[in-house]
């Protein structure tokens, strides 16, 4: 009998160990020596500066991470897909990242149509969309537990610029020049809202594809309607392109872009041809020789691992990384999507080591921060003017 008893103790146990690693077998991605996260993004194609930048500065991250021996005893694997900022490749490697690696987490996905057309089979899987490439509002709202998003939204950053060259400024007559896509009519449908709040009308608008290389007819339009402001719902080339050609047809007008333009890129293109720029950003780009010693030695620390200098897309990117980290140091060596979840929202206050405001999350509340800046470009540098701007 005792024999017996010892026996069915030894399979009732052998039953609970069965079933406990079952339980650890449900997180997806996690391991007891791994965890696995993804990332659709741009690595060729119009905004590749974005992605490849993302990539990098994440990827720093998570090597920093990795040699002090990983996260609660896993290392971070890392898969990142190239998409080219199109929307059937970001679908497919989508299925890709969730149906075969099986991620835990989506980290740093970028574009607002890319996003938008994963988000539901990545929401199903239960996979945390965490701090994408986009400030879409749409990666907050509607609120999801999944969704995590840390800097103001497109659509809050324009409304503060229409609202600020308006009451600031005094300029009647608005418009926007934005990408026919979920991100360029954010953009407009921002700045038409905040205008109505105003009592006033769009004065013009002209729309384009992501892959647009000439402007000269939607700048003639725009300088027809008499735009005092011009909007932009564009990334880096189509930022520039537009910019520049009003340059060269002589006409003399304010451009305004989102936190998709803020780069190094744009602002030091060709030493100089794009002073008088402006962006709205929730961050302040890092410059070696005039940036306090920390955040010298992160950019040079940067050069060092990457092969090149950093990006305003790596900087990000590396915050999101370090965030990504905290998360799974609080979320405990039992890492689940709740456990994650709770760490995230356990947040308060936490200050990003490439600057910014500082983030807060919560309980139905997974948007780290609403504050965002108007900067310039003067003399081919990111300069910030305002304290934070609201509508």
């Amino acid at each position: 009998m005792k024999t017996k008893a010892k026996m069915l103790l030894a399979g009732v146990s052998g039953a609970a160990l069965i079933a406990s690693g079952a339980a650890s077998a449900q997180t997806r991605g996690v391991t007891d020596t791994e965890v696995v996260v993804g990332s659709h993004t741009a690595l060729t194609g119009p905004v590749a500066p974005w992605g490849v930048g993302q990539a990098a500065g994440a990827r720093m991250a998570f090597a920093e991470a990795n040699a002090k021996g990983g996260v609660h005893g896993r290392k971070i694997k890392f898969i990142v897909e190239d998409h080219g900022y199109q929307v059937p490749k970001a679908v497919q490697a989508a299925n890709k990242l969730l149906n075969r690696d099986k991620i835990f987490a989506m980290v740093g996905a970028l574009g607002t149509p890319m996003n938008n057309a994963v988000l539901p089979r990545q929401i199903k899987a239960n996979v945390p969309n965490f701090v994408p490439f986009t400030a879409s509002r749409q990666m907050i709202e509607p609120y999801h537990r999944l969704k995590f998003l840390a800097f103001a939204s497109y659509y809050d950053q324009m409304r503060a610029a229409t609202n600020y060259f308006v009451k600031e400024k005094g300029f009647k007559k608005v418009c926007a020049l934005y990408q026919d896509t979920d991100y360029g009519r954010e953009i407009l449908q921002a700045v038409n809202d905040q205008l109505k709040a105003l009592n006033l009308k769009i004065a013009g608008e002209s729309a384009h594809s992501p892959r647009e290389k000439s402007f000269v007819g939607a700048i003639t339009k725009l300088r027809k309607a008499g735009c005092q402001v011009t909007m932009m719902g564009t990334i880096i080339t189509d930022s520039i392109g537009p910019f520049l050609t009003a340059k060269k047809l002589g006409w003399k007008s304010v451009f305004v872009g989102t936190i998709a333009t803020y780069d190094l890129i744009v602002a030091g293109f060709k030493k100089g041809l794009m002073n008088g720029y402006y962006a709205m950003t929730s961050f302040e780009m890092i410059y070696p020789d005039t940036a306090d010693p920390a955040q010298k030695a992160w950019a040079d620390a940067f050069k060092k691992y990457a092969g090149r200098p950093h990006t305003g897309a790596s900087q990000l990117g590396y915050g999101s990384g370090v965030l990504f980290v905290e998360a799974l140091k609080r979320a405990g060596k039992n890492l689940t999507v709740d456990s994650f979840i709770a760490a995230m929202e356990s947040l308060k206050n936490y200050q990003m080591p490439i600057g910014g405001p500082p983030l807060t999350f919560g309980p139905n509340d997974h948007q780290g921060s609403t504050e965002a800046y108007l900067a310039v470009v003067e003399n081919a540098r990111w300069k910030t003017l305002t304290k934070p701007l609201s509508y």
